[in-house]
């Protein structure tokens, strides 16, 4: 196993950003390049199913809350439109996800998973869910509690200052 360099700032942080802080900077990095780290992992994990980690979180945000327009993937996603475009495009052709005219409004259009993408889904799951496993076996459930309440008071506070404009 490769060990990555530990992320250090240099001794004169605080005289190139005297209103900085060290400490928040190294967190944010480590937080950084571990989410890389995860999605890169799991990216590798589902190449032979021929599934992005993109398209397996558009499969199973179908799956859980079914059918739904496109432009409501891409707010639950977080991405742009052409970006849910392109994971829709892939899916339809491998046969995983259809669209079709929206019933309520001919105009539009409905996603919904296809029996091939809820087999590929719980394939994806299982295999991604056992790692996640593995990489956290470290943690005590606790440890684990402990941290996702971290995770989400980091996303409170950047949600925070977003909205203040900051």
């Amino acid at each position: 196993m490769r060990l990555m360099p530990k992320i250090q700032m240099p001794d004169d942080f605080y005289d190139q950003t005297p209103d900085g802080n060290v400490l928040a900077t190294e967190a944010v990095m480590n937080t950084i390049r571990t989410a890389d780290m995860l999605f890169d992992q799991i990216g590798r994990l589902l190449r032979p199913l021929k599934v992005s980690a993109a398209g397996g979180l558009v499969l199973g945000i179908l799956r859980d809350h079914g059918s739904m327009s496109p432009s409501e993937l891409g707010e639950r996603l977080i991405v742009t439109r052409a970006t849910v475009t392109g994971l829709l495009d892939s899916l339809e052709q491998r046969g995983f996800v259809r669209r079709s005219a929206n019933p309520a409004d001919r105009r539009s259009l409905v996603v919904q998973v296809t029996p091939a993408g809820l087999a590929v889904l719980q394939e994806l799951r299982t295999i991604v869910h056992r790692n996640e496993k593995a990489w956290l076996d470290g943690f005590s459930e606790p440890a684990l509690r402990a941290y996702i309440e971290q995770l989400h008071r980091i996303q409170d506070g950047v949600a925070a200052v977003s909205e203040g404009g900051s």
